[in-house]
This record gives C-alpha cells, sequence and structure tokens, in this order.
C-alpha cells in the first residue's frame, strides 16, 4: 500500500521505547498531555524513529520525560493506520 507524508514539527515529553527489533533507528516516542474539560488528563504518545545517526545519539542520552521538539517526517501507512515521525531534528525545550 501507498504512504502518506508530511513535515511536521511536535513537542511533549520523552518517552523511551526499549526495543531490539531493528538496529537502523532508535525507537522512541513524544508524550503528550491533553487536559479535558471534566478534570481530566488525555496521553497520547506519537512513536518516533531516528534514522540520522547525531539524531539517534542525541536522543539515547536524554533522560525520560524531557521536554523537547521534534522535526521530522509524518509518516502513516494506509495499510494498518499507525502513524510515526521520522526524526530529523531534535530540540530539548
Amino acid at each position: 500500500m501507498a504512504a502518506v507524508m508530511n513535515e511536521v514539527t511536535v513537542s511533549g515529553l520523552l518517552h523511551h521505547i526499549r526495543s531490539e527489533k531493528n538496529d537502523r533507528y532508535f525507537l522512541f516516542s513524544i508524550k503528550q498531555e491533553t487536559p479535558w474539560s471534566d478534570g481530566t488528563v488525555r496521553k497520547d504518545f506519537l512513536v518516533s524513529r531516528a534514522f540520522i545517526p547525531g539524531v539517534q545519539e542525541q536522543v539515547r542520552a536524554l533522560p525520560e520525560g524531557t521536554p523537547l521538539k521534534v522535526r521530522g517526517l509524518l509518516h502513516s501507512s494506509l495499510g494498518s493506520g499507525e502513524m510515526y515521525i521520522y526524526a530529523r531534528e531534535v530540540e530539548t525545550l
């Protein structure tokens, strides 16, 4: 199936994902917390992949929960409906 890609900037908190499946990229997610009108907080995670070696090392060195801004390509697989961001740049906030 075809894929759709768009350039995006997303900010949130770093969440490390432990994965031993693939050596080509470093897997992490961006956690966003959104307050709702009923007083609860919705927590969403956007799975991210860092292919660029410098970005991999930068993210790997950051502690869990670090506020960050990630720029990259949003990739949506039409077959599975999964969405990922391919991190091109990471900036701590």
